[in-house]
């Protein structure tokens, strides 16, 4: 029996699930060879994303923040309560003091008698002496929690970069969309002007000029459009950085962007350390296990202890007399032995939850493994795509080029002089939109990468 109770109040080792790593990324953009070049994500955010005003937008972001500041809090939340489930393990010592003056009757029922009475002591009120360790699993399971929230705080703070980042290039790229659209809106004006001057000249037909009015207008949309989504994406950025919705101060130009021809993602291995919901769900996996070892540790015996220690008289004058000392010790044992199966839910509820956070943990690993290998997939096909769209719009450039020519030498018609505006105008946007999609790609791989983020745990003692 003795083995047994022994063998019960010992800790269960964590053993983390098992979970197949690859050896290499599906798409990677390393070279042959060793590179002792630095992965990506052991980079510092101000590194990789040197641009003096977004670095300023994100200093910003991660002081006024309110999801971040609630992530930080919740860390302090989770703390206290570590504090309370540690404190339990330790004997709680209160000073008390009471008097009583009293007048009751006395033997004589015809006559009244006065009476008083005192303490003044030092108690310990019920405690549990944790020999099986039942608290210290509590206590082990509160500190994990606290592990925990600092690792999500981490995560908030890494996805908080990288959605300022995100929306400020996004902002950078309806600037240069809104550029192109005021260039291609002048550019029309000046061709209307011109069709109406053929017109009156009858050179040309009605038609081109209401063809002309018609392309004018559909730029002038896209204009409207645009400063639609310029004015919602600076109220959704200044709702990050903490501020009411307003305008957004930038000066940079997408096209001035740097984009490094390769980038090193390091070994998938890394990830298990540095994404910080990945050392969230460990964290929360370890807790699980304290609370199934404290579960299964209330079926044992339970011993607690009340002491008090001081001074006790019926007469207050000579309540501190030395011959008023008072002790007294109040030990008590207590076995489970019929709660109606409250004890065993207790266990298959927390094993349940272990069994859960197992698959958590298992499917935060592969959805990280995923966004890494769609990040890299991202910045090889987008820095292909946005070469190709480099030579679309010289092509389409040159095209409008020659279809002037040839409408003003009569051999054109205006039709395609409009059609191959169209084709400059799109493909001018896609541009844009493709290096926007580009950089954007560099962020979130850093973010997948666990980027932006403290790989330091927090230090709590047990």
């Amino acid at each position: 029996m003795v083995a047994a109770l022994v063998g019960g109040c010992q800790p269960s080792d964590f053993v983390r699930p098992s979970v197949e790593v690859p050896e290499h990324w599906r798409l990677t953009t390393e070279r042959d060879g060793h590179d002792d070049t630095a992965d990506l994500a052991s980079l510092p955010w101000n590194v990789l994303l040197p641009i003096p005003e977004l670095q300023a937008l994100i200093e910003e972001a991660l002081v006024a923040n309110a999801t971040l500041r609630i992530a930080i809090e919740r860390i302090e939340l989770a703390r206290a309560q570590y504090g309370i489930e540690h404190a339990a393990r330790f004997p709680a010592v209160n000073a008390t003091g009471a008097g009583t003056r009293e007048r009751m009757p006395g033997i004589d029922p015809s006559g009244n008698r006065v009476g008083e009475s005192g303490s003044v002591a030092l108690s310990i009120p019920a405690w549990e002496i944790d020999l099986w360790g039942r608290l210290a699993a509590r206590s082990e399971a509160a500190r994990r929690e606290v592990l925990a929230s600092a690792a999500q705080a981490d995560g908030v703070r890494a996805s908080l970069i990288a959605q300022v980042a995100s929306l400020y290039l996004e902002l950078l790229d309806l600037d240069a969309q809104r550029e192109i659209t005021r260039r291609t809106i002048e550019g029309r004006r000046k061709a209307l002007r011109l069709t109406r001057a053929r017109f009156d000249e009858g050179v040309s037909s009605i038609l081109d000029v209401r063809q002309a009015e018609s392309v004018l207008a559909g730029s002038e949309q896209a204009l409207a459009d645009q400063a639609r989504r310029i004015a919602q994406a600076e109220n959704a950025l200044a709702l990050l950085l903490g501020r009411n919705p307003g305008p957004i101060l930038r000066s940079a130009r997408l096209d001035a962007l740097d984009t490094p021809v390769r980038l090193d993602a390091g070994l998938p291995s890394a990830l298990l350390q540095r994404r910080p919901d990945i050392r969230a769900a460990e964290e929360a996996l370890r807790a699980a296990g304290a609370n199934l070892d404290a579960a299964r540790k209330a079926f044992l015996p339970r011993i607690t202890l009340t002491t008090l220690l001081g001074f006790a008289s019926t007469d207050l004058g000579e309540l501190f007399d030395g011959n008023r000392y008072a002790w007294s010790l109040q030990p008590s044992f207590g076995l489970p032995l019929f709660d109606a199966g409250r004890l065993r839910s207790g266990v298959a509820a927390a094993e349940a939850q272990q069994r859960i956070l197992v698959e958590q943990y298992k499917a935060t690993i592969r959805q990280a493994f995923r966004e890494v290998s769609d990040a890299l997939v991202a910045f090889e096909r987008l820095s292909e795509q946005r070469e190709a769209m480099s030579r679309v719009v010289q092509a389409n450039r040159e095209r409008l080029r020659v279809t002037n020519a040839r409408y003003l030498a009569g051999i054109s018609s205006y039709f395609e002089v409009i059609d191959a505006e169209r084709q400059l105008f799109d493909s001018e946007l896609s541009q844009s939109q493709t290096s926007r999609a580009l950089q954007q790609s560099i962020v979130q791989l850093y973010q997948a990468l666990g980027g932006g983020s403290s790989t330091a745990p927090a230090q709590i003692r047990s």
